[in-house]
C-alpha cells in the first residue's frame, strides 16, 4: 500500500513539474504569432490522431479555438492569465517526451488527460462561457444561401 502511494506521488510530482516547465515557457510563446500559431496547429493535428480518445480530442480542439481566438482578438471575456494555462497545457499535450512518453501505448496520453482534465476542472467557468460564446456567434452567423 505504501509503495502505491509512493508511486502516485511520484507519477503526480512529475507530472506537475513538466507542467510547470510548461508554464514557465507558455508567455514567450503567445508573445510570438509564428510560435503561438505553430502550436495550436501542431496540437490541432495531434488531437486527430487515431490513439487520442475522443473526450481528449474534443478538450484540445476547444483549448485551440479559445486560445486563437484570444489571440486573434475576437474574444476578449478571459484572463491572460488562463489564457496562459492553457497554452501550458497545449504545451504539455504536443511535447511527446513529458511525465509518460506518448510513444508508449495505451499509457502516454494518461498524463496529457491528466493536464487537460486539470485545465478543464480549472478554468470550467471561463471555458463553458466561450463556449457559449461561440455558440451564439454560429447562431447569428449569416450563411450564404445554397
Amino acid at each position: 500500500m505504501i509503495r502505491e502511494k509512493e508511486g502516485i506521488f511520484l507519477q503526480r510530482h512529475t507530472i506537475g513539474n513538466y507542467f510547470n516547465k510548461m508554464k514557465e515557457k507558455a508567455d514567450s510563446v503567445f508573445q510570438s504569432k509564428d510560435d503561438t500559431t505553430e502550436l495550436l496547429n501542431t496540437a490541432d493535428s495531434k488531437s486527430q490522431s487515431d490513439s487520442i480518445i475522443q473526450e481528449l480530442s474534443a478538450q484540445v480542439k476547444a483549448l485551440v479555438r479559445l486560445v486563437k481566438s484570444y489571440r486573434q482578438g475576437t474574444y476578449r471575456d478571459i484572463s491572460k492569465k488562463s489564457v496562459l494555462i492553457m497554452v501550458a497545457g497545449l504545451l504539455y499535450f504536443v511535447s511527446p517526451v513529458d511525465a509518460i512518453p506518448d510513444f508508449l501505448i495505451g499509457l502516454g496520453f494518461a498524463d496529457d488527460a491528466a493536464v487537460l482534465g486539470f485545465i478543464f476542472r480549472t478554468l470550467s467557468q471561463e471555458i463553458d462561457s466561450f463556449m457559449e460564446w461561440e455558440r451564439k456567434e454560429e447562431d447569428s452567423y449569416i450563411h450564404p444561401a445554397p
